[in-house]
């Protein structure tokens, strides 16, 4: 189910990651996972990184054109970043405001990836980078916004 995302989202990502300076193992570890499962070549993922160390900003980040679902997906991940160390701080928590207003994402939407991305951290091993499970994290968000999901599965299916 891997929605497709570009390069651009995983700068977001990115710019969380090292928002506050200190990179921790397991959000590292995430964003690598996630990368990779989303099919980010290593070159682009070391380019994502490279960008970020050097004090990469949401403000930085052009966001090519993204579905309402692919907004929410981006929403959802970058939530599930922040709090990978079980807490989201005030400063993580800003900077989850401003993408969500980058993302221009109504606080319905914003409240579904949140709910999503606690259902999934409420499983066991959620909090572990190494056990997110990113396939559940989109079921469990197409639960919370099924018009999303299928005008984005309608639209790429009529680009195909």
């Amino acid at each position: 189910m891997t929605t497709a995302l570009p390069v651009e989202c995983f700068l977001t990502f990115a710019s969380i990651v090292y928002a506050d300076g200190e990179i921790r193992r397991g959000e590292l570890e995430g964003f690598r996972r996630a990368a990779k499962q989303y099919s980010i070549s290593a070159d682009d993922l070391a380019s994502v990184e490279a960008k970020a160390k050097e004090g990469l900003t949401l403000a930085d980040i052009d966001l090519p054109e993204l579905s309402d679902w692919q907004r929410a997906l981006t929403y959802a991940f970058a939530v599930w970043l922040a709090k990978v160390d079980g807490i989201i701080n005030k400063d993580e928590n800003e900077l989850l405001q401003k993408l969500g207003d980058k993302l221009d994402l109504e606080k319905l939407r914003r409240d579904a990836a949140r709910s999503a991305t606690y259902d999934i951290a409420a499983l066991p091993g959620g909090h572990k980078p190494e056990l997110f499970d990113f396939e559940a994290l989109e079921k469990q968000l197409e639960q919370k916004l099924p018009g999303s999901f299928k005008r984005h599965q309608d639209a790429a299916s009529d680009e195909s």
